[in-house]
């Protein structure tokens, strides 16, 4: 997996797809030309006819241009007869009318990526499927997105202390991260999502993320024990050489280029001085940077502050937005009402 989106590799899939059309209109070509040979010298006398009324139209240019367009017109009449001729003689035979013309995977840009000097709407969506790729999050977030956020989880009734019910709770919060996912472009704020174990904090991370992606900004999903333990540490104390090594570098830099960076589970990992302070880093260097990050984790700002350092947590505070999510456990509600259902 590339951790480095290449736009040169999207643009030579490309040239291949070109390549490609190319090599199966010749096949298709060969095949027609020898099962109906009548359809070789039609095209024979299209070619040859466009061919000459330009070497002509060139060499015997009139004052007012009236003579060669009067040719143009005659050419381009019996060229519409000759190509109609080619259709009935392909369907005639079993063919579709267009099986000897070049098949692209987008016939809109013809698999150029441009169209009318913009992006087309298949490069675009190439772009997106690449960054789901280098994302580690493209097999959860077909299931986890706003579309499938089922708010029934949540209790229209105060829970515990709190002076709003969970489901008034979270529906403030899913307006707030579409209001962040809209202004993303050009604010590229962070976000800490806390709350107990259960309550939806990863599923609305991967909500946001999935909104992130298919704008075609990069995201890298860890969580914190991954990204100390199989990235950090991976690249920083494992060297090896050749291809496994570039790998550990392109990993631990998109740490830190990443447009959006999700650190989930926050406090979960094995903690020591070491990883605190890989941890420190990677937060503070993107807040430097100016690259969105998002962290999900069990423990609120005491508690960062407590587990980690002071100058940490003073970070958190200092750069993120806070989200609480409260509530019954969706675990366990889930697991009551498939309980039901069955009983």
């Amino acid at each position: 997996m590339s951790y480095t989106f290449d736009m040169d590799e999207i643009l030579k899939q490309l040239d291949r797809r070109r390549s490609e059309s190319k090599r199966e209109l010749s096949k298709r070509r060969e095949e027609v030309y020898e099962k109906i040979p009548e359809i070789k010298e039609i095209e024979d006398e299209i070619r040859e006819g466009t061919l000459d009324t330009i070497r002509r139209g060139i060499a015997e240019k009139s004052a007012d241009g009236v003579k060669n367009i009067s040719e143009l017109g005659k050419l381009q009449k019996k060229n519409d007869e000759l190509t109609r001729r080619k259709k009935n003689l392909l369907v005639k035979n079993g063919y579709d009318e267009a099986y000897l013309e070049r098949q692209y995977v987008c016939p809109k840009c013809k698999d150029e990526g441009y169209f009318e000097g913009r992006r087309c709407s298949c490069l675009n969506q190439m772009i997106v499927e690449a960054r789901y790729m280098e994302s580690n999050l493209s097999s959860r977030l077909s299931q986890e997105n706003f579309e499938t956020f089922d708010y029934s989880f949540f209790s229209k009734d105060i829970y515990k202390d709190n002076v709003v019910s969970p489901y008034d709770n979270i529906k403030n919060l899913v307006e707030r991260a579409k209001n962040y996912i809209k202004s993303f472009d050009k604010s590229r704020g962070n976000i800490i999502i806390f709350g107990e174990t259960g309550r939806g904090k990863t599923f609305l991370t991967n909500c946001i993320a999935k909104e992130i992606l298919d704008a075609g900004f990069s995201v890298f999903y860890l969580t914190a024990g991954e990204m100390v333990e199989d990235v950090i540490n991976e690249y920083l104390f494992r060297h090896t050489e050749g291809e496994d090594d570039r790998d550990k570098k392109a990993r631990y830099d998109f740490i830190f280029k990443a447009d959006l960076l999700i650190i989930d589970d926050l406090g979960t990992e094995a903690l020591n001085r070491q990883s605190i302070t890989h941890l420190f880093r990677v937060v503070n260097e993107r807040i430097t940077r100016g690259k969105a990050t998002i962290i999900s984790s069990n423990l609120d700002i005491k508690g960062i502050r407590d587990n980690y350092t002071e100058r940490f947590a003073g970070r958190i505070a200092e750069n993120y937005d806070f989200y609480n999510i409260f509530g019954a456990n969706i675990r366990m509600v889930k697991k009551k009402r498939m309980l039901e259902k069955y009983s």
